[in-house]
């Protein structure tokens, strides 16, 4: 076999081994892509989540920058509020438990959206009738403080008055559940399921 047949015989060679890697490593990624379980709700991307920074209910201050590295699970209520609310309280304790010690990187925050009536007194009591007190951190200011929250959230917040000094609040219900590198990535429903939350939260973990 003459020198120049035999390169070319080592060259086509030589192409197909890299073929055959460059395949492998394309099979490899459309496996792991196929293969992440898709998150509950609704998906949001990888959208960045706007930063924020407000006081909880004992005055200690929260800002979404130091929560990096944890999964943040971000909703917004209001104290008096008589349905959805404490449904979600009660969901978000239920996927507490359900968490375990995996809460120690996760962080459960919650934005009133009733800034005259979520009181430090009212808070801590919603806190403790749900069982979140030490587990859900809420954040409360004055309206001028919270508007601009909201609007980053696209969260409407508006009292309807009922009777004389008697108030509710209409507003949208959104739980958005946040990742490690501070990006919005599902959007659950007032009526979730826990164990969907608590999906999410884990595989938000693992990645």
């Amino acid at each position: 076999m003459s020198p120049s047949k035999r390169y070319g015989n080592i060259k086509t060679r030589r192409n197909r081994v890299m073929v055959a890697a460059l395949l492998s490593v394309l099979v490899m990624i459309v496996l792991t892509a196929c293969s992440a379980p898709a998150l509950k709700g609704s998906a949001l991307g990888k959208t960045p989540s706007p930063l924020f920074s407000l006081n909880d209910q004992r005055g200690a201050g929260v800002a979404l920058a130091d929560m990096r590295g944890k999964v943040v699970v971000l909703t917004f209520l209001y104290t008096h509020c008589p349905d959805e609310c404490p449904l979600i309280a009660e969901h978000l304790r239920a996927a507490a438990d359900q968490l375990g010690d995996a809460m120690q990187n996760v962080a459960f925050v919650a934005i009133s959206v009733d800034p005259e009536n979520d009181t430090p007194i009212a808070v801590q009591t919603f806190l403790q009738d749900h069982r979140l007190d030490g587990r859900l951190r809420y954040l409360v200011g004055t309206r001028a403080q919270l508007a601009p929250v909201w609007a980053a959230y696209s969260v409407a917040a508006q009292p309807s008055p009922l009777r004389q000094n008697e108030f509710l609040v209409s507003h949208s219900t959104r739980l958005v559940v946040i990742d490690q590198n501070g990006n919005q990535r599902v959007n659950l429903d007032s009526d979730f399921e826990p164990a969907d939350l608590v999906f999410d939260v884990r595989a938000l973990l693992a990645e």
